[in-house]
This record gives C-alpha cells, structure tokens and sequence, in this order.
C-alpha cells in the first residue's frame, strides 16, 4: 500500500510540474504527513529523486524552445553555493523548524499562484547577469534546505519579471537539476538517502513530468494554477499544523 501511494503521487505531482512547473514543493510534506517520515530524510529522498526526473523536463523543454539557455547556465552556476550551503544548514536545523519553513514557502507560494501570474505570456524581458547571480544563489539555497523544487521558489520571481511562463517554467526546471545533485552528495554523505524510495520516486516523477509537458504546451494555464494553488495552500496549513503540534 505504501509503495502504492509513493508511486500514485510521484505520478500525480510530475504531471504538476510538467504543466505548470510547481509541483515537487508538495514533495516533501506528502512524504512526512502521508508516510510519517522524518522531515530530514523526507527531504533527502526528494531530493535525490529529482535527479533523473529533471533531465527528463529539461529534455522536453528544450525540445520545444522553452528554456533560454543564456539565463539557464547563469542561474545554475549561481545555484551551486547556494544549494550546499542549503544542505548544510538543513541537516543542523531542527526537524520543528524546517517543518515550519516548508509550510511558510508552501502557503506563500500557493497564495500566488492562486493570484496568477497576469499578463506576461507574450513578453520578454533582458536580465541582467547581477540579477540572475543573486536569483541563483537564493534559489539554490532555500531549495536544498527545504526539498521544495527550484522551480517553485524561482518561478514566481521570473513571472514578476515579465518572463514568459512557458521560459520561466523551463529555467526553473534547469535550475532544480544542479540544485539536487549538489544537495545530494552532501545527503548521502550525511547517509540520510533512501535509495529505494528516492528511486520509485524519480521513476512516477518523470513519468508524470512526461505527462504533463505537453498539456503546458497546450492549455490554458490559468486553472491548472488555481487548483494546484489550493492544493499548495492546503499542503501549507496542513504542514504549519504539523509543526506546531509537534
């Protein structure tokens, strides 16, 4: 039954993450409310899933167009020290905190995509390379301490720089790949990997990723936000409550 739900969610949020780029944030909190996992190896497993299952997004994006790969290779370059530091930090916080952190992102982010992104589809905005570094770098950290995907906390920032959604959803999906292979080598060091549920999780992720690629190439994405935004807000209480019970 366990193994089951791990595959049936894996499915369900790569499909979110193909279509609308933010998914993977509910990654973790299903693992440690769903599973009763600890919220560390909750984190290092998504993590470490995320690996094959962002070549796969980065692969489809690319194939369309989606991914400006100027902005990709600055972000990511800019990740890394951000996403090691993450990962440092994440093993010393307390489980409490991060709990409460996750939960924070996660209504902050739900709350936005419930507000859209507005009128930004057919514009595109230059960026400068001091921007990008400092996106990188921010991204790169709160992802790795938090297990949220890259695309979750940079998404929002590009849209409000009148990034298009398709571009904006493709670079986040660059980003998350160096982001989770930094944290994770610091992860299996620390031993706080489960290979086996790390595994199945990569395989329904990209599986669902596969999926969902070409509805965000094909479809409105305003009721995709909205519902995913309500699922995110409720993840949010659900994951804040957790952590003040506990």
């Amino acid at each position: 039954m366990a193994l089951a739900l791990i595959a049936v969610l894996g499915i369900v949020l790569g499909v979110a993450i193909g279509a609308v780029g933010i998914g993977g944030v509910l990654l973790v909190p299903a693992l440690a409310i769903a599973l009763e996992l600890d919220v560390k190896r909750a984190i290092a497993a998504a993590l470490f899933s995320y690996l094959p299952s962002c070549v796969v997004a980065v692969t489809l994006y690319a194939r369309r167009g989606s991914i400006p790969w100027r902005e990709a290779w600055v972000l990511c370059a800019a990740a890394l020290p951000g996403a090691w530091l993450g990962a440092r930090v994440s093993h010393i916080a307390p489980g409490g905190l991060l709990e409460a952190a996750i939960g924070a992102l996660l209504l902050t982010g739900g709350l936005y995509a419930l507000r859209g992104p507005g009128e930004v589809a057919n514009r595109r905005s230059y960026i400068p390379i001091a921007t990008l570094l400092g996106l990188g770098a921010a991204t790169g950290f709160i992802a790795a301490l938090t297990g949220a995907g890259g695309a979750f906390v940079l998404l929002p920032v590009l849209l409000l720089l009148d990034v298009p959604i398709l571009p904006a959803i493709g670079l986040g999906q660059a980003i998350a790949l160096p982001i989770a292979g930094l944290a994770s080598v610091v992860n299996l060091v620390e031993g706080l990997v489960d290979l086996r549920l790390a595994l199945i999780l990569a395989v329904t992720l990209s599986v669902g990723i596969a999926i969902g690629t070409p509805i965000a190439h094909s479809l409105p994405q305003a009721a995709l936000r909205r519902l995913l935004g309500i699922v995110v807000v409720l993840a949010g209480i659900a994951m804040l409550v957790r952590a003040a019970v506990h």
